[in-house]
């Protein structure tokens, strides 16, 4: 091999590393040694075979295989556009390296200094684009959770405009070479700003339904808490209606001294009847030290509906709540979720029960929500979070994965699962400050 070509392999696998590098930052991904062993043997060989026939368009092999393989991994849509923007932002570092290079060191004839300094400046500039690029994508995940359209459209937005830079790149004029880089550059860059400026397009019309959706939920949660405390009142009417009634049933038993007919009428038909109501409206006494409105509102439209399932809903909260360090309508969408799930798997057993528990720990609230299930649905922790997978049929099992999206995107929240047959058992841990 001469100079060139060891340079050009040089070049070929440096560049291409800090794709995988710049990708798997930003996404704090971690691989396996099998893991990169498949990326070698599925990216980067025939990526650099395909570059011999088709040049830089080949990047697009290696942009597609690497954008399904983290789309598998971690089966969140967005990180797909995280993958286009590193490629975006690269090309841009090798065109401002290249044309720096040009300045500084172009009347200099030496190839391998020339080289060696762009090789650096090009590593620095992606570390540094990197390092800005996360500090950003992390401030906006932070702060919102998007619909899964806003995480298609950035997808469409960000594949059109690595197609329009390469278009660019595949023309070339290789005899003005320096001159081509730098209104290549110009074009990449406006290329960005028009991006940039469609992304917060987007983003500020997403936040602005975001909001809406969760001053609608708030007001849908806060009319649902006032109406389960109206049929609160309503069963305490009735029942004092009916007390003396029920005490004039007992009075036949009484005088007649039939104290084992009056043991199994007031069990089995009293007591009974009562029992699912009593149980329901101690739950709703509990939410009294639940001092967060829209999860209070949440959690009494939760128990209504176990009610009307005839699933006996327990909750437990022995110590005042008074904030949960996440914004409301995730905070509703997650323990949503759980809820729901856990209601439905008690539906479809025989004396099924849904327990919730909030715990004060330190500096942090732990929510406990166990329930049982059917043992004979077999079901495995590592599957239940994968989209798409329900013990009911296909395209059912898609809240477990939302869960587990905006779980990811929260730093002081944590989810444990655990499964001890015939209880199936959730546990989120909010960390406050």
């Amino acid at each position: 091999m001469d100079g060139l070509t060891i340079e050009f392999i040089l070049l070929f696998i440096i560049q291409y590393i800090m794709l995988l590098f710049f990708s798997t930052y930003v996404l704090d991904l971690s691989w396996s040694k099998k893991q990169l062993l498949t990326i070698l043997l599925i990216i980067f060989l025939p990526t650099f075979i395909l570059f011999q026939f088709f040049d830089a368009i080949s990047i697009l092999y290696y942009l597609a295989i690497l954008a399904i393989m983290i789309y598998r991994k971690t089966r969140v849509v967005i990180h797909i556009f995280h993958v286009f923007m590193a490629l975006i932002f690269l090309v841009i570092s090798d065109n401002i390296s290249s044309i720096v290079i040009f300045y500084l060191l172009g009347g200099i004839n030496n190839e391998q200094l020339t080289f060696f300094s762009f090789t650096i400046l090009f590593i620095l500039l992606g570390l540094l684009f990197a390092f800005c690029y996360k500090r950003i994508a992390k401030y906006l995940i932070n702060r919102w959770v998007f619909h899964h359209y806003v995480s298609y459209i950035l997808v469409f937005l960000s594949v059109i405009t690595v197609v329009f830079m390469y278009i660019n790149i595949m023309n070339i004029d290789h005899e003005n070479f320096n001159e081509s880089v730098q209104n290549n550059l110009a074009m990449f860059l406006i290329y960005l700003a028009l991006l940039t400026i469609s992304i917060f397009v987007i983003v500020f019309l997403a936040i602005k339904q975001f909001k809406m959706e969760q001053r609608e939920q708030e007001i849908n949660n806060f009319e649902s808490y006032v109406a389960s405390l109206e049929q609160i009142n309503q069963d305490m009417r009735k029942f004092k209606h009916d007390f003396v009634n029920i005490l004039s049933s007992l009075r036949t038993f009484i005088d007649d001294k039939n104290y084992e007919g009056l043991h199994t009428y007031f069990y089995d038909h009293i007591l009974e009847t009562n029992h699912q109501e009593q149980l329901n409206q101690q739950a709703m006494m509990v939410l009294n030290n639940l001092k967060i409105n829209s999860l209070k509102g949440l959690l009494t439209t939760k128990i209504l509906q176990a009610q009307s399932h005839h699933v006996p809903f327990h909750i437990e909260i022995v110590e005042e709540i008074n904030d949960i360090p996440v914004d409301p309508i995730i905070l509703n969408r997650m323990v949503g979720i759980v809820l729901d799930n856990a209601i439905e798997a008690a539906r479809e057993i025989e004396n099924g029960q849904v327990r919730v528990a909030f715990i004060q720990i330190n500096e942090a609230i732990l929510l406990v929500v166990t329930n049982k299930f059917d043992e004979s649905t077999n079901i495995k922790v590592h599957e239940i979070y994968q989209e798409g997978f329900s013990t009911k049929g296909e395209s059912r099992g898609i809240g477990l994965a939302n869960l587990r999206q905006m779980k990811n995107k929260l730093q002081n929240v944590s989810l444990n699962t655990k499964i001890s047959p015939p209880y199936f058992i959730q546990e989120m841990e909010f960390k406050k400050g």
